[in-house]
Parts: structure tokens; C-alpha cells; sequence
């Protein structure tokens, strides 16, 4: 799973507690019991990979709850506390090395810390797990080009947050800042999310969904490849493949409500790109981010609640 510290990607936790925190995001693999625990929620997805195309992993965050915010600001605050002094002092020598420069006709070429603040605080927060990517080592059922994914979950807001390459080391290679969906998964309850569709910017797509938005050339690069992608929710009544028979069993399995999402800022994909248009969901107007449903532009990643 993916480990990655996001704009507001974070768990409740103390320092304490971060050594212990398990990936919210389980993929269950073919012949794993599957049961519904009341305090989780299952997301059904597929992953459309047709030959030539190179494997992509869809990037989700869960929005942090009031609660999440609470904590993350406390052990911010707390961590700053701490610092501040260091801070500060390294401000101070860094002053009167560019005084004494100055005063002895010198350039100082050195560069002046800025006044410590909570605000500008580099705080690495050692609780973060809500962004994970849906890894493609572990289908439900491999399959071609559709490999079917079983994912149990946290409950929450969750935003389809960028793509990932499916190989060498895990990141956000690409943040859908510039336009995506979202959906809310309740506890309980079992969402089907449809189909994610990926492939390289660089050259025009061979997948009708990925086609119009495809095909930018060796510019649209920053510096890895881009990574275009958008999701086709799943119709409501329609058939459901036989590997999640077990699950159906069980508990009703509902199509996903997909919303748009805004633009919002991520510092740490290696490049971004926004969610090619959904049907029905999501569109734009020249830079405006349009939720299809109302007509309006849409609102960023986070204020869901």
C-alpha cells in the first residue's frame, strides 16, 4: 500500500501510536473470507489494462475528519514548540554572519531562515496513512484487460486523488489536482466504483475513454511520464461478476454517487494533470471545473464536511 504525505493526508495519532497504524486500504485476494464488519466499508472497482497499455494503480484519499484536523494541528503545534527555539537561534547566527559581511564591505551570500511561525512550520507528521493507492498485486481476479479489485476500507469522504505506476517505488506520480470525483463510503455499506482507465499522456490512447485527452507529446512530460485517467461508474441493476458472489451474499452492493471535485493543491506528486471528463459528473469550461449534476463549479477536495 501507499505511504505518502499529502496537503492534508493524515491520521489521528499520537507519535506513539504511528508505529502501530495499519493501512486503511486491504485489498482481499481470491479465496480469503469475506465477511462485513459494521465499522469498514468495501469499495468493488475494476482496473482496465488492455495489451500495450502499462499498469497504472488508482491514488484515493479519505478526507480527514474534525476529529483527524484536531489531532494534527495538536501534535503540530506540540512538534513547533519544540523547535522553535532551534529555529529561532539558527535565524539569529544567520543575521550576524550577513551584519559582519556587511559591515566588512563583504556580499553575504548566505540565505536568512524566515521568522519561525506555526504557519510555515515543516512538520512531518508521523500518523499518515489515509492516501493509498489500490495495488495491483492484488486482485480479487486477474483478468484481461479487466483485473477486479475487492477493497475494505475506513469509512469517509474520498477523493480518486491521482495514479501511480504500478512498478518501482510507490508515490503520487500524478495528482488529479486540476479536476477529479469524489464519493462518500458509509459503514457497512459496499460500493461499486466501476472502472478505472489509465494510460500515457504522451501518446494518443487506444482507450475510447482516455482518447480526447491523449496524445500532448514528449511536452506534457514533468518529468516522468504523464498520467491521464478517469473512471465509468457502473449502471444501477447491473450485473455483478461471479468472483463477488460471496460478497453479494451478504450485503447489497450499491453503484458509487460519484461528485466532482474542484482543484485543489498537492506538493508532493511529480506532476498533475486533471481526471479526464466523466459522463453525467464531471466536465469543464475552459479552466472551471464544472459538477455536471448542478451546473456550477465545483468545490475543491476537502470541504466535504
Amino acid at each position: 500500500m501507499l505511504r505518502l504525505l499529502a496537503a492534508l493526508a493524515l491520521v489521528s495519532a499520537t507519535p506513539a501510536m504511528a508505529q502501530n497504524i495499519v493501512d486503511e486500504m486491504v485489498e482481499i485476494e481470491a479465496g480469503a473470507p469475506v465477511s462485513i464488519r459494521p465499522d469498514r466499508a468495501y469499495l468493488v472497482l475494476r482496473v482496465h489494462k488492455p495489451k500495450g497499455v502499462p499498469k497504472f494503480e488508482p491514488v484515493f484519499l479519505r478526507v480527514p475528519t474534525g476529529s483527524e484536523m484536531d489531532g494534527y494541528r495538536a501534535a503540530k503545534a506540540e512538534a513547533f514548540a519544540k523547535a522553535e527555539p532551534g529555529l529561532a537561534k539558527d535565524r539569529e547566527k544567520a543575521l550576524a554572519k550577513k551584519a559582519a559581511a556587511e559591515g566588512a564591505g563583504q556580499k553575504f551570500s548566505g540565505q536568512i531562515p524566515p521568522v519561525p511561525s506555526l504557519e510555515a512550520f515543516n512538520f512531518s507528521y508521523g500518523g499518515v496513512l489515509n492516501v493509498n493507492a489500490v495495488d495491483n498485486k492484488h486482485p480479487l481476479v486477474r483478468g484481461d484487460p479487466d483485473s477486479l479489485f475487492l477493497v475494505e476500507t475506513l469509512p469517509g469522504d474520498f477523493v480518486l486523488y491521482g495514479a501511480s505506476w504500478a512498478m518501482g517505488p510507490a508515490g503520487l506520480h500524478i495528482c488529479f489536482c486540476l479536476g477529479t470525483v469524489g464519493f462518500t463510503a458509509r459503514p457497512g455499506e459496499v460500493l461499486d466504483l466501476g472502472t478505472f482507465f489509465a494510460d500515457r499522456a504522451k501518446f494518443k490512447s487506444d482507450v475510447p475513454e482516455l482518447a480526447a485527452e491523449t496524445g500532448y507529446g514528449p511536452s506534457s512530460d514533468t518529468p516522468g511520464f504523464l498520467i491521464a485517467g478517469t473512471v465509468r461508474p457502473v449502471a444501477p441493476g447491473g450485473a455483478l461478476p461471479p468472483a463477488l458472489a460471496p460478497l453479494v451474499a451478504k450485503a447489497a452492493v450499491k453503484p458509487a454517487e460519484y461528485r466532482a471535485v474542484g482543484k485543489f493543491f498537492n506538493p508532493n506528486a511529480s506532476g498533475i494533470n486533471r481526471l479526464v471528463p466523466v459522463p453525467g459528473v464531471l466536465a469543464y469550461q475552459g479552466g472551471k471545473v464544472i459538477d455536471v449534476k448542478t451546473g456550477r463549479e465545483a468545490s475543491g477536495a476537502y470541504p466535504f464536511r
